[in-house]
């Protein structure tokens, strides 16, 4: 019983334990979603399948808009991106916590 109160308070002080990593490539392929969300396939040196939202925290030059562009930030959780309606298509990537890209 006590391991366990220890283990909820150290999860309660510490939220950065969360997995967040590092990521970066140059776009392969950038398609907007019909979630709100851009799905962004990217090359080495750190590549993937990456998603992007409204939430992410986004700098300078904003969203990834075309393929070519360089990505760089932080990336954490799994998530989707709804590529058609009809036929239901969805994408698996990895949510983008916070990135900057080139022009």
């Amino acid at each position: 019983m006590r391991t366990l109160a220890v283990t909820g308070i150290l999860v309660l002080l510490f939220p950065a334990a969360v997995f967040a990593f590092p990521f970066g490539g140059q776009a392969s392929m950038v398609i907007p979603c019909y979630n709100q969300a851009i799905y962004a396939n990217l090359g080495p040196p750190r590549g993937g399948p990456y998603v992007w939202t409204p939430s992410t925290k986004t700098y300078q030059f904003g969203a990834p808009t075309h393929a070519g562009q360089w990505l760089l930030g932080l990336a954490g959780a799994p998530y989707y991106c709804i590529v058609s309606i009809q036929p239901v298509i969805v994408w698996p990537g990895t949510y983008i916590t916070m990135m900057g890209s080139s022009r």
